[in-house]
C-alpha cells in the first residue's frame, strides 16, 4: 500500500489522503477545503490524481475541512463510489450548498474569478451517487454489506466528534488500516465518546489536532460546564447579553442542549436563545436522527423542546443585544462579514456584555485575534469598522470536540500499530506525538507524510 498525503502542508487544512492498493483499488479518505485559504489554494493536491483513477471515496464527517472539495474530487473521478455514514449523508449536502453561497458572495466582494468552484445544480447531481452505510458492519467498495472473499472492505466506527463522524477500518488481504478522522474520546453534552477498535491494526492514520496543547491538571468537561454557567450568571447580573461564536454544525447543537439544561435546572432564566438559519437546518437533522444514532438524550428535540429563535435577515438588520439573551451565531472563527463578526461590533464597547468562545480559534482568525486581545486594548475584527477598543468580557471555555492529546496517545499505545501515520495537526502538534512515541513505543514506525509525496507502508 502506498499512502499519499494530498494536503498542501502539514497542518489542519484541506484534509485528503490517497491509499493506493494497486490492482485491488485506489481509495481517497476525505476531500476537504482549507478554512483559511481562498480559491484554488484552498484545495488539496487533487491535480496529482490522474483523471478517473480513484475507485472509492470514504468521507469521515461533514465538516468543511473534510468535505469541502468533495464535489471537485467527484467531478474528476466520475467512476468512483462515495461512502459515508447516514448523518453525514444528510448534513454534507446543506453544508456544501452553503459553501456555494459563500463562494458566490466572495466572488462579488473579492473578485475571486474561479468561484464558485462548483454549482448548486452540479451538487444536486453528485449527491445522487452518495451511499450511506451503517456502522460496525463490513462494506464492499462495490456498495453491498458483509462482503466475503474480497481483497478490500471497510467498516465505519463512531468517532464521537460530531454527529455522523466515523473512524474507518480498511481491511486489505489480512491487514487492517485504520483512519481516525476527527475523534473525541470524551462524552459531550449530546454525543457519546468514540467507540474504536483496539485489536489487530497494522497501520494507524491518526489526527493530532491538540498535540501542542497539554491538558490542564484537574481539567474536566464538567468543570468547564460550571465555569460557563457562572460566567453567564455574572453577565446577566450586569444587565448584559452573551455572544457565543459557534460552528453551525456540531457546536450549535451541543451548546443549545447545554444551555437548555442550565435553564431547566434554574441556573439561568428562560430567556431567548438565538441560532442561525444553517444551524437550524442541522438541528433538524440532529432531531430527525436522534433515535437512530448513539446520541445522548434521544428524546430531547432541539427545535421543539428548546425552541431557539432563528436569527433571520430582518432580525439581523435590526440587531441590538438584549439583557439576558444568548446568541449562538456562526461563524465560529468570526470570519469577516459573517453574523458573529458583525454582531461582535455591538458587544465590544460595552463592559456589561460578554463574548464567549467554546472551541478552537485559529490564531490568525478574527476570533483568535480577539481572544489574544486584553480588555482595554484594541482589535480589528473587520476592516470596515477598523480598530475598536475591547471593553466587553472575553473568555474561552474548552468544549473541544477533539481528543485530548493524552487520550489519543493512550489509544495509539493501546493499539500498538506497526506503523503510525500522523496527520491533521500543526507542526508543533505533530512533533509532540512523534517525540512521545519515540520514547514510549521505540519499536513503532512513526511517519509524518510530506505533502504530495507517496510513502510505501
Amino acid at each position: 500500500m502506498i499512502l499519499t498525503n494530498l494536503t498542501r502542508s502539514n497542518e489542519i487544512g484541506a484534509n485528503s489522503y490517497l491509499l493506493d492498493f494497486g490492482a485491488d483499488g485506489r481509495v481517497v479518505l476525505d476531500a476537504g477545503m482549507h478554512p483559511r485559504s481562498e480559491g484554488l489554494h484552498g484545495l488539496p493536491h487533487l491535480e496529482k490524481l490522474k483523471f478517473d483513477s480513484v475507485d472509492t471515496i470514504l468521507v469521515s464527517h461533514a465538516h468543511h475541512d473534510h468535505t469541502g472539495a468533495l464535489p471537485l474530487l467527484m467531478r474528476d473521478h466520475p467512476s468512483a463510489r462515495v461512502f459515508m455514514s447516514e448523518p453525514t449523508y444528510y448534513m454534507a449536502e446543506p453544508l456544501l450548498h452553503n459553501s456555494v453561497q459563500v463562494m458566490l458572495k466572495q466572488k462579488a466582494e473579492k473578485g475571486i474569478a474561479e468561484y464558485p468552484l462548483f454549482t448548486h445544480r452540479e451538487l444536486d447531481q453528485l449527491v445522487k451517487v452518495w451511499q450511506a452505510c451503517g456502522l460496525e458492519r463490513g462494506w464492499s467498495p462495490n456498495g453491498y454489506p458483509d462482503p466475503e472473499n474480497e481483497p478490500l472492505s471497510f467498516t465505519f466506527h463512531d468517532a464521537g466528534h460530531i454527529l455522523g463522524s466515523v473512524g474507518t477500518a480498511i481491511k486489505h488481504r489480512g491487514r487492517t488500516i485504520f483512519y481516525t478522522g476527527d475523534v473525541n474520546f470524551t462524552d459531550q453534552t449530546l454525543l457519546r465518546a468514540a467507540e474504536f477498535p483496539r485489536d489487530e491494526i497494522d497501520v494507524l492514520i491518526t489526527e493530532t489536532t491538540r498535540g501542542s496543547q497539554s491538558m490542564a491538571e484537574g481539567f474536566s468537561r464538567d468543570q468547564e460546564v460550571e465555569r460557563l454557567a457562572v460566567a453567564l450568571e455574572e453577565t446577566f447580573a450586569k444587565g448584559g447579553a452573551a455572544l457565543m461564536p459557534v460552528f453551525a454544525m456540531g457546536k450549535t447543537q451541543e451548546l443549545l442542549a447545554q444551555l437548555h439544561f442550565f435553564q431547566k435546572s434554574r441556573r439561568l432564566p428562560e430567556t431567548p436563545i438565538y441560532i442561525g438559519g444553517l444551524g437550524r437546518s442541522f438541528c433538524e437533522i440532529y432531531d430527525r436522527l436522534a433515535g437512530r444514532t448513539r446520541r445522548k438524550y434521544p428524546k430531547l428535540n432541539l427545535l421543539e423542546d428548546i425552541a431557539p429563535q432563528v436569527m433571520d435577515g430582518r432580525r439581523a438588520r435590526d440587531f441590538s443585544p438584549k439583557k439576558g439573551h444568548i446568541y449562538l451565531i456562526s461563524s465560529g472563527m468570526m470570519t469577516e462579514n459573517t453574523l458573529s463578526n458583525i454582531f461582535a461590533q455591538e458587544f465590544l464597547a460595552h463592559d456589561r456584555h460578554s463574548i464567549f468562545f467554546v472551541g478552537y480559534c485559529d490564531p490568525q482568525s478574527p476570533a483568535g485575534l480577539l481572544r489574544a486581545t486584553k480588555q482595554g486594548d484594541s482589535v480589528t475584527l473587520n476592516t470596515t469598522y477598523g480598530a475598536q477598543p475591547v471593553r466587553c468580557r472575553v473568555q474561552h471555555f474548552d468544549f473541544t470536540a477533539h481528543a485530548q492529546r493524552e487520550d489519543l496517545l493512550r489509544y495509539i499505545l493501546e493499539v500498538k500499530p506497526r506503523v503510525c501515520v500522523l496527520v491533521h495537526g500543526d507542526p508543533p502538534a505533530l512533533a509532540w506525538f512523534q517525540q512521545e512515541l519515540a520514547v514510549q513505543a521505540p519499536g513503532m514506525k512513526v511517519v509524518i507524510p510530506s505533502p504530495g509525496e507517496g510513502i510505501e507502508l
